[in-house]
């Protein structure tokens, strides 16, 4: 499994393609599996995930588990839950395109933010991101709150 650490900035080039940051490829174990990514408008906040091929799988695997296609609330909600998503090539040199409508929805330009947030990493517009970050507040009280102030060992 990928886990996904830091901030990386890239850019899109005049064709709209991205370069996966190396240091998120080496975290793939050099290469990215199947030459595949998912890309997901996220709900909640204004930034695309991206997920390896096969987390993707078992995110997918794992909500699919627990609904029933026959039941029209749950067809809805995994119809919902696809609909922003894709699943897109990435070739070797790992230059790859994102929909268009996909960045339009969180609003990708040009500059742009990668993070990694374990499982998955996130794409924002640079200043979408730059907001983000401003608006998280005191998120060390938070933490100290939710784990009593202790450290992972």
């Amino acid at each position: 499994m990928s886990f996904f650490i830091g901030e990386i900035e890239a850019t899109f080039d005049e064709k709209g393609r991205v370069v996966l940051p190396a240091d998120y490829k080496s975290q793939m174990g050099g290469s990215v599996p199947r030459g595949q990514l998912a890309v997901q408008v996220d709900k909640h906040v204004k930034c695309l995930n991206v997920y390896a091929i096969d987390e993707w799988e078992r995110q997918v695997s794992k909500i699919r588990s627990k609904l029933n296609l026959n039941n029209p609330d749950h067809a809805r909600m995994l119809d919902s839950f696809l609909r922003r998503s894709r699943v897109i090539t990435v070739p070797e040199n790992c230059r790859f395109t994102i929909p268009a409508q996909f960045l339009n929805a969180v609003g990708i330009v040009k500059q742009v933010m990668f993070t990694g947030q374990c499982e998955r990493m996130r794409l924002w517009d640079i200043k979408e991101y730059q907001e983000y970050v401003d608006s998280l507040g005191d998120v060390d009280k938070l933490f100290d709150e939710k784990f009593g102030g202790e450290e992972a060992d």
